[in-house]
Formats: C-alpha cells, sequence, structure tokens
C-alpha cells in the first residue's frame, strides 16, 4: 500500500504513473566481450611464440638429389646450426662449442637406450644451414662419436619442393 499524493491508500506499485514508463531497449554489454577477445589474444599469442621457439626458423637448408626419409621409430634428438650466428641450438639451448653438447648426447642416448625403445636405437638429426662451415658439422659429429652415437643423419630440402619439403 502507498500513498498516492492524496493521503489516500493505494494498491499500485511506486513507479511511474501508467502510460509515462520510458521504452528500454537492450544494452549490448562490451567489456565482457573484450575480456573474452583479450583471453583469446593472449591465448594465440602463446601458443605460436611457443611453436615458433620449437621450430628453428629461416634455415635454407641444403638440397640434397637422392634423399630419403629415415625409418620412424626410436629415440631421436634434433640439433639445429643457426643461420646468422652458427650457435648449436639443442632443446631449445643455445652451446657456442661442440664440446659443450658431448655431456647432453651421452645423457640423452643412455636414458633411450635403457627405455622401452633401446631396441629401435637412438640418433641424431643435424639440422644446419648450407652456408655452415665443414668444420662447424664436424664438430658436431665428432661430439657425437665422442658420446658414442653412432647414427647420425642431417636434415636437407627436397630438391623440387624447396625448404617446405624437408626429409631427413
Amino acid at each position: 500500500m502507498s500513498d498516492d499524493g492524496t493521503g489516500t491508500k493505494s494498491d499500485a506499485l511506486p513507479g511511474p504513473p501508467l502510460g509515462l514508463e520510458e521504452e528500454t531497449e537492450m544494452e549490448f554489454q562490451v567489456a565482457p566481450m573484450v575480456d573474452v577477445l583479450l583471453v583469446l589474444l593472449l591465448f594465440f599469442m602463446a601458443t605460436t611464440t611457443t611453436e615458433v621457439i620449437t621450430q628453428t626458423a629461416n634455415l635454407d637448408l641444403p638440397k640434397a638429389e637422392d634423399s630419403k626419409a629415415p625409418e620412424k621409430g626410436g629415440g631421436e634428438l634434433v640439433i639445429n646450426v643457426e643461420k646468422l650466428n652458427f650457435q648449436i641450438k639443442m632443446n631449445d639451448v643455445y652451446y657456442q662449442n661442440a664440446d659443450d653438447i658431448v655431456p647432453i648426447l651421452k645423457a640423452e642416448r643412455e636414458r633411450t637406450m635403457a627405455g622401452p625403445m633401446a631396441e629401435k636405437g637412438f640418433r641424431v638429426l643435424i639440422r644446419a644451414d648450407k652456408e655452415t662451415s665443414f668444420e662447424r658439422v664436424s664438430g658436431i659429429m665428432k661430439a657425437c662419436a665422442q658420446a658414442g652415437v653412432i647414427d647420425v643423419i642431417f636434415g636437407v630440402a627436397d630438391e623440387h619442393a624447396g625448404n617446405h619439403g624437408e626429409k631427413k
């Protein structure tokens, strides 16, 4: 019950008099939409950055006419030799000298040979830019030999497909 100003009590609910109600439209809330878009943007930036870090970009692999794809299976460790500074990159860590990777190669080989993939073996894939000096690549091969790795393969580009048709 409310007092309508005349001193009498009425049963109507308080509010504007009948016929004077404002026509209200549903409002579009922008803030939640922006929040969702920012979260999606951060997610895609993080996943893209992770993928770019995993793969070494801009390696111009040497072309090989008679290359073949390696057999699948077993343990494989990828060693990249960067294009600009010819640093050795292995497991997202950079090394200046090939001698620095010998203990890591030994540990990876022993871990793989002690595990369930032991019968398939362990190999090292060397991906070096075609401008990389022979001394740099041979230093990595010597480090593999010192670590007891006997299966070493090279990443090359398919002659007919450019670098997109990479073979090992």
